[in-house]
Order: structure tokens, then C-alpha cells, then sequence
């Protein structure tokens, strides 16, 4: 449990102070005055200013805020709109800074992702495609036959060994029949005949070891451009996936809090690497789901400004307030239902 609570806030922190922190760079970047900046949200356990700053850490590590004067919203404590120069409001500033201000959240994720994978990559290799023995079986078929961990599976009967799933194939259709696996160990390749003996648990012939994949270690530069493009077709994927879920193709499967904390639990006990893995992956979800089109989310803000591009002034205060409105409603009814979920495969062990 301890171990689910820490490496939750682990995660939650880390994507929280990037994104945050995109929002901050990019408005200080541009002279728009930054009144705060929280990780958290409710009551303050930790404060200071920074220049004209004040930073937070607060209650609830499930979220966090930048606070800018001339923003929609913000509304500070000692603060007056009035005492703040028009040169550092936010809503004075030119349209494609405002963007780009709003924009640097997400981006910023996505950036934490390439960064997280390329620790990743730079420390455990990226994954070759080729299978490679992780543990044999003491007196298995395997260990008779003289297979050892760390060989490489290149071929079985002839055939190429980088499908996992053909390799079990061929040997859970052949009990008690001899198989040739030919195996690169250190510089050297062999063959070895083995004999894959029935299992009456697994209802299929096995010769006892755990398969996994080689894993190859590059330059930093091609390891940087693997872990660019594995951040891209990450968000690809998810995008797809949203669409999918639409369309009604696939069941609307996602993970609120309790999800991440389960996961990130797992995750941690598994080593910090996978710890770092699954914090890209939750980091690049985070950016997708905050360029979504709802309002009171960064991609909501970047609808306005669409709008206020093509009509040439903003939306109305009055009906921007109606706007943040059903932004809330939608995330407040998401929020319920994603927690819902967790809650379902919590008390049904899924």
C-alpha cells in the first residue's frame, strides 16, 4: 500500500510539475505576470514567493494550476486586476503568445515523455525483436537439452523466431517430437535439439523457459529519435483509441486515480525503470487528454482563441462563463465515471 501511495505521487507530481511549468516558462517567456503556481489543490501545507510568484504545494496531489493576471478565472488573493500592468495581463497580450502560453502544458508532457523513455532506453536498451531466453527450468526439456539464459532464439524447425507467438506454436504442436532451435550464444550460433514434453496444467507441450525479448543498447542520438518517435505513436494510439471508443468499436476502458495509483504500485514493484516507463505513457495521455476541445482544459482555450480569430474578437464574458460551465459539468461527469470504473475492477479484481 505504501508503495501504491508513493509511486502514485511519484507519477502525479512529476506530470504535474512539467506541465505546470510549461504554462509558467512560457508566460514568463512572454512578460504575462505569473501570480502563482500550485501543485496540488486546497489548503496550502507549503508556500513562497519567487519574484512576483508565489509558490505552492498543497493538500491534494491531484492536479495543479498557473495563475496569471488577465486570465479568465483567476482570481488572487491581494491581488487587484487593476494593480497589474496591461504589458503583463494575459488577455493583452497577442493572440498567438496566448496560444502558445496554453499550449506549452501539453507540450511539455509530451516532452517529459521523450525525456523518461530516453533514461529508459539509455539504461535497459530498446527492444531488438529477437527472442531471448530469460530462465530455464532446472531439469526441464530446456536444461537437458542444454539451453541456457541469455541465449537467443534465431530460428525453430528453420523458421524465424521473432514472432513469439509462432514459436509457441511450433512447439505446443509438436510433444514429444524433436525440435532444432538454433540459438546465437555470445558470437556463437548452434543448434540444439529439444524435445517439448505435454503439460496437463498449460493443455499444451512446453519445454520449460521464460521467453522475453533482446534488448540492444544505441547511440544517444538514434536512442533520443526511438524515444521521440515510440512518445508520438503513443499519442497516435490514444487518439485512435479515443475515436474507436466514439465510434463504439471498442468498450470505454479508462483509468481515473485509483486506476493510476494501481498501476503505478505495480509498476514500481517491478523496478524504477518500468516505474519511469509508465510514468511517459501516463505523461503523453495527460497531453492528449488536455488538448481535448473542452472548455476550462487547454484545448477548450485554444477553441476560444480559434473562435476569436475567425470572428475577430472574443467570445462575450457573459457567455464564456456559460461555456466554462459545461466544461465543468463534462469533466465533473467524467471524473465520476472514470472513478467508477476503477472502483468496479478494484472490488472485481480485473
Amino acid at each position: 500500500m505504501i508503495i501504491t501511495i508513493l509511486a502514485f505521487i511519484f507519477v502525479i507530481s512529476l506530470l504535474i510539475v512539467a506541465h505546470e511549468f510549461g504554462h509558467f516558462i512560457m508566460a514568463k517567456w512572454f512578460g504575462v505576470q505569473v501570480l502563482s503556481f500550485a501543485i496540488g489543490y486546497g489548503p496550502k501545507l507549503f508556500s513562497f514567493y519567487w519574484g512576483e510568484t508565489e509558490l505552492s504545494i498543497r493538500l491534494l496531489p491531484l492536479g495543479g494550476f498557473v495563475k496569471m493576471g488577465g486570465m479568465e478565472g483567476n482570481v488572487i488573493e491581494g491581488y487587484e486586476e487593476s494593480n497589474i500592468p496591461p504589458e503583463k495581463r494575459f488577455d493583452h497580450k497577442p493572440l498567438w503568445q496566448r496560444s502558445l502560453i496554453v499550449a506549452a502544458g501539453p507540450i511539455m508532457n509530451i516532452i517529459l515523455s521523450i525525456v523518461l523513455l530516453f533514461i529508459v532506453f539509455s539504461i535497459a536498451g530498446i527492444p531488438a525483436g529477437n527472442l531471448k531466453v530469460q530462465e530455464v527450468v532446472p531439469g526441464g526439456p530446456a536444461d537437458r537439452a542444454g539451453i541456457s539464459a541469455g541465449d537467443i532464439i534465431l530460428a525453430v524447425n528453420g523458421k524465424d523466431a521473432s514472432n513469439l507467438d509462432e514459436v509457441v506454436n511450433i512447439i505446443s504442436s509438436h510433444p514429444g517430437e524433436e525440435i532444432i532451435l538454433t540459438v546465437k550464444r555470445g558470437e556463437e550460433e548452434i543448434r540444439i535439439k529439444v524435445i517439448p514434453e505435454w503439460s496437463e496444467t498449460e493443455g499444451r507441450a512446453l519445454i520449460q523457459v521464460v521467453f522475453g525479448i533482446e534488448n540492444k543498447k544505441l547511440n544517444p542520438f538514434s536512442t533520443l529519435f526511438y524515444s521521440a518517435r515510440t512518445t508520438i505513436s503513443w499519442f497516435v494510439i490514444t487518439a485512435v483509441g479515443l475515436l474507436y471508443i466514439i465510434l463504439g468499436k471498442i468498450p470505454a476502458e479508462m483509468a481515473g486515480p485509483l486506476g493510476i495509483a494501481q498501476i503505478a504500485g505495480q509498476a514500481a514493484q517491478l523496478g524504477f525503470l518500468n516505474l519511469l516507463m509508465f510514468s511517459a505513457i501516463v505523461s503523453v495521455s495527460l497531453a492528449f487528454f488536455n488538448l481535448l476541445p473542452i472548455p476550462i482544459l487547454d484545448g477548450g482555450y485554444l477553441l476560444l482563441f480559434l473562435y476569436e480569430k475567425i470572428r475577430g474578437k472574443p467570445l462575450e464574458p457573459e457567455k464564456v462563463g456559460w461555456v466554462y460551465l459545461i466544461g465543468i459539468i463534462l469533466i465533473f461527469s467524467l471524473a465520476i465515471f472514470v472513478t467508477y470504473q476503477d472502483i468496479m475492477r478494484i472490488v472485481t479484481g480485473r
